[in-house]
């Protein structure tokens, strides 16, 4: 049986940039156990790390139906 990345390398025609693009997220996702609560945790280690902010969700605002950045 193939995995994941395969079957979807298959459908893109054997594109080699979404290859690469397919095999790194498979990576990342593997060597934290395909667990996203770990992954994001290391994520903010990191950022904390860098003194640079990656994501702040606190500064969203809803306006009109859509989300932007304020």
């Amino acid at each position: 049986m193939k995995n994941p990345t395969e079957n979807q390398v298959e459908k893109a025609g054997g594109d080699w940039v979404l290859q690469e693009v397919w095999r790194a997220k498979d990576s990342l996702s593997a060597s934290y156990g395909h667990d996203l609560d770990k992954l994001f945790a290391e994520t903010r280690k990191r950022e904390k790390r860098s003194g640079h902010h990656v994501v702040n969700l606190q500064k969203r605002k809803r306006v009109k139906g859509h989300s932007q950045i304020a």
